[in-house]
Order: C-alpha cells, then structure tokens, then sequence
C-alpha cells in the first residue's frame, strides 16, 4: 500500500522561504501570516536574532548621533564595525559648548573664525539641540541604558516675556498678561454673540448655556462685578448651579465682560488683597501680532511638557556612546570615494594628520554625513539615487550664548526660573536656564535665529555678532547692558552654516514638494549596500529623535527585519513645523 505523501507544514514552508529569500523575505512572510506582531508604536531597539552579523562589516561615515546609534546597535547584533569621522570629536550637531571648547567656522567669503569658549568651569550652553521630549521614546530609551542622568527642561514658565520695538512703547510684557488678557477679551466676544442669538444654530439651548459658564471661567469674565442692569445683583452669586447662574446673569452685560483678571499678576500684603491690574488694550494685542512670533510655540507637541535635558549638557548623550563604543571611531579622516556594489562597498578616505589614503572594503556602509556634504564626495551612486541626496539642502541657523555673573533673571523683579522670551528683534529668543536656580551665576542662550537672519548673522565678524546680541537682549533685561555683569569675552556664538562638515542646522524637507517627497522615499531605501541615516532621512528633522528612528530603521533594513521599499504615496516630512511651529 502506497503512502500518502506528507503536506507542507508551516514549518517547512517557512524553511523554504528562508532558503530562497533570506531572513528578510522570511521576516515578511511571517508579518503577512499574522505570527510577527508589527507593532503600531515604537516597542524598543531592533531585535536581531543572535549572529545576525557574524562574520559582516559595516564601515560608518559619521559619529553623529545617527552614526552612533547605528553602530551601537550593530556591533550589538554582532556585526564588525568602524566609524570613520572627519573632525576631532564625536556627536555632529550634539555639541555643548564649555570651557576650552573650539568652535572654527568658514564664512561665505572664506573668511575663518575661530573661538575659544571661556565660560567659568561648570557652566555651559548647548550649541545645538537643547531639550528632549517626553515622547521621544528612543532618546530617552538610550538614556536610560547609557546612564545618562535627565533633569527637568522648562519650555516656558507665564512669567517669561514677550518684546516688539513697535508695540507696547517698545517694553516687554509678561507673557502671563499677555495670554490672559487675549483670552478674557475673546471670551467676552463669544459669550456676546451668544447671548446674541448668533449661535443658535450651532448650539441648543443646554449647550448655550453651558458654553456660557466655560467663557466665564476660561476668560475670568465678570467674577464679582455689580450687574449695572440689576443694581444689587451680582455676577456669579446665586449660590446654585454654574447653568442656573447663567440663567439669572444672561440679561447683564457686565457678567460677561471681561474687566481684567489676577491672572495677570498681582502684589499681596496684610493691607492689600490681590486686585486684577490695568488690563492690555485689545487694539495693541491684536496689532502686536505676538501669536506670529512663536508665543504658542509651547502648544505644539513637540515641545510640550514635559521635556527633559541630560544633567551637565546635551553631550552627555555622546559621552554615553563613547563608553561603550568609543573604540571604534577613526577620528579626523576624510572620506575621498564612495564605491558601493551589489555585495560590498569600498571607501576610500584619507588621514588628516598623515595624509595617507587607504581603501576600506565592507558588507555595508551606512552615511551619517550631512547629505549637502556627501553630494560633493567621488561616488557611483544611480542616477536617482545621486539626485535625491542633491535634492536635499539644509537651513541655516545660529546661537549665541552668554555668561552671566549673576542670576539677574531670577530676582525679584524678574522671577524668571526656565522658560523662554520671544521678540521681534533679529535675536528672536532668549533662553533661561533651567537648572542650577538660585545658584551665583549662569548661561543664556541670548540669539536662536533662523532664515534671513541667521544669514546675515553668520556673516558678522564675531564682534559684530555680540553687539547684535546685546542690543536684542538689552530690550528684554537692561541689564545686559553692563559688560561686567554680562561680559563680552565670554560670549561664545555659532553659525551652523558656516561650521565646516556641517553645513547648516537641519534639512530643508517641503512636504508640498513632489520632488522632495521622491527624493526622501529614495533616500530610505540603500543604493546597493550604501545606506543614508541620520535625522535628514527622518520624520523629525532637527531632532535626535529623528536620527534615532533613521539608524534603527537602517539597522532593520540591514538584519533584514525590515523591507527594502517604502509606502509611495510618503510625503517629505514639514521641516518648517518641526523647527519653528505654527507662526
């Protein structure tokens, strides 16, 4: 009797599948038959079966933050690697200025700059990104398993300040005033086309009534003022529901009129009770056009609370890296030619201090490198893969930051702990820090600017630049104008565009672009075995979080866990929104 032959087993069917397509198609096999889970959030670092990279190469151009990443979780995942960087430190834009830190710029004209930060020992300011998330789980992912200990950052605190030369006789109001007043005189408009009849077809009657007792306490409207109607009665005094008060308060102008708030501030002793102030004009406000200067900046998601910063400087997150995988960076070596082919790349880079070339053969190379900057390297890249790295440009930008010999923001007439001061000053902000309270002295960062002005910035001599600072930061404290108190000679400023290998601050995607969007779609999938990482390639450029995300999806891409093409219908990220918010 013959016996029937044996059918397929899942198992051996998936066997198959590896043989023929490799750990990737068998990855996605698994995906498409529902017994690998792809999880909607992100669920930790990649996972790459154990030996994935045994006996495989990865050569790293750049000891950025995504170079760092990719490599930490490569060498994690078993493969050879070796970073090659072409400056004398690690981190790229991850940069923290401090005592004896060396900045050099090359200007338009080709003139060089040179600094020497002279900050007293302690006190440092964060060159490049400043604050860090709560949702940006990779960053503080890493955090956690480098030991990099993370205090509190303060986005902004109600008593920072708000300035216009040509507004409010050219002082800055208090930022409390300013969101307060705004809201109490648009909570008074509403609450009078209700009352008026002109939401009737919105609202039920109910409803009325309800958005009625939200406006009175949303803008503070009409607490404890005589109804000029009623005489006798009061707003808000009928010691019953929010709705029956509304109901006995609705023909009385007062109750909904918004006559200033001790939202705005108020002075207290045993003799006086706290009294709302003079109120803004509404006139000013609205000519002011504050909310175009980054005022509601804080409301965006990526910069609401919490955020976090590491204790002692952004670059600990780099000094985190370097303990574990410092050994493998080749510093201060330039890549000359990029060779990438179907199974192996050779770079050829030369050493700086020697000037010796030397070819380094690899499985894979992964680019960290700024992509304006990798466009001007020898390479073979394809037509459309070369033209995609063309495509990409990257803004430029600038900060200046001061040593203050006294914590004068933290007095009492200030009482500034943290937060951030808008203006329409080419200095654009000023940052307080948001540690260290109550201690002797400590840093600003007195311009953060972008666009025509971070340009024209960048072209000062570095002189230049600090009277520029000066003369923005004067208009928010006067202070400022003491060179004792706030001296020149330890000022320190950067032009991101002008640092050599960097080239600006972040990539310039337009998700309106047709053209940006197929060249960053390109960019996410490898040329052969050369691969682009880093926050330029990412939903979140200018951030670490994005780098983050770019190294583990490379990574991914590598171990074969992860696809190689992307969704055609991906749209370039919205570069404008990430950086500045909605203005």
């Amino acid at each position: 009797m013959t016996k029937p032959k044996k059918g397929v087993t899942r198992r051996r069917f998936l066997e198959g599948i590896g043989l023929a397509g490799g750990s990737a198609a068998l990855y996605e096999t698994m995906t498409a038959m529902g017994l690998i889970n792809v999880p909607e959030a992100w669920a930790g670092p990649p996972q790459l079966p154990a030996g994935t990279g045994n006996g495989k190469k990865v050569v790293i151009l750049g000891a950025g933050i995504g170079g760092l990443t990719a490599a930490y979780e490569l060498r994690n995942a078993g493969y050879q690697v070796q970073i090659i960087e072409v400056t004398e430190r690690a981190g790229g834009r991850n940069h923290t200025g401090r005592r004896g830190t060396v900045l050099v710029e090359k200007t338009e004209s080709g003139k060089t700059l040179k600094q020497v930060c002279k900050f007293d020992e302690g006190l440092y300011i964060n060159l490049g990104p400043g604050r860090l998330p709560y949702h940006h789980r990779r960053v503080l992912h890493y955090c956690r398993e480098l030991n990099v200990a993370l205090e509190i950052y303060v986005m902004e605190t109600m008593a920072n300040l708000f300035q216009s030369d040509k507004h409010f006789g050219g002082k800055p109001k208090i930022r409390r005033q300013i969101a307060n007043d705004i809201q109490g005189y648009i909570s008074e408009m509403l609450a009078k086309a209700v009352n008026q009849n002109a939401l009737n077809d919105e609202l039920s009657g109910d409803d009325r009534n309800r958005l009625l007792c939200l406006l009175k306490n949303f803008g503070d409207l009409g607490e404890n003022k005589t109804c000029a109607k009623c005489g006798k009665e009061k707003c808000q005094n009928c010691n019953k529901t929010c709705q029956d008060c509304v109901a006995c308060d609705r023909d009385c102008d007062t109750c909904f009129k918004y006559s200033g708030s001790t939202r705005d501030g108020c002075e207290i002793t045993v003799y006086k009770p706290c009294e709302p102030g003079e109120k803004l004009a509404l006139k000013e406000l609205l000519s002011s056009e504050f909310w175009r200067y980054r005022f509601y900046q804080s409301f965006e998601y990526e910069w609401q609370p919490t955020l976090f910063q590491p204790v002692g400087g952004m670059d600990k997150i780099v000094d985190g890296f370097l303990r574990r995988i410092g050994r493998l960076i080749q510093y201060e070596t330039e890549v000359l030619n990029i060779d990438t082919r179907d199974n192996g790349v050779t770079i050829t880079v030369r050493d700086l201090k020697t000037r010796v070339r030397r070819n380094i053969s690899a499985d894979y190379c992964v680019s960290n490198i700024p992509l304006p900057i990798l466009s001007k390297i020898k390479n073979n890249f394809d037509d459309e893969f070369k033209k995609a790295v063309a495509t990409c440009v990257y803004d430029p930008t600038c900060k200046l930051g001061w040593q203050a010999n006294r914590r004068f923001w933290e007095d009492n007439k200030n009482q500034i702990y943290g937060g951030i001061s808008y203006t329409t000053d080419p200095i654009t902000q000023m940052w307080y820090p948001s540690y260290d309270y109550f201690t002797k002295n400590g840093t600003l960062t007195g311009l953060y600017n972008y666009d025509q002005d971070a340009i024209a910035f960048g072209n000062m001599s570095l002189e230049d630049r600090i009277k520029v600072a000066r003369k923005g930061a004067v208009k928010f404290h006067p202070e400022f104008a003491d060179d004792k108190l706030v001296p020149s000679d330890k000022a320190i400023s950067i032009a991101w565009q002008n640092i050599p290998n960097e080239g600006g601050g972040w990539a310039n995607w337009d998700p309106n672009s047709d053209d940006h969007a197929k060249a960053y779609r390109r960019l996410l999938t490898p040329d052969r075995r050369f691969y682009v990482v880093g926050d330029q390639v990412s939903q979140l450029p200018g951030w670490q979080e994005g780098a983050m995300e770019s190294a583990q999806h490379v990574v991914e891409q590598i171990g074969g866990r992860r696809k190689l093409m992307v969704p055609q219908d991906l749209r370039a990220p919205n570069t404008r929104r990430l950086i500045h918010g909605r203005s």
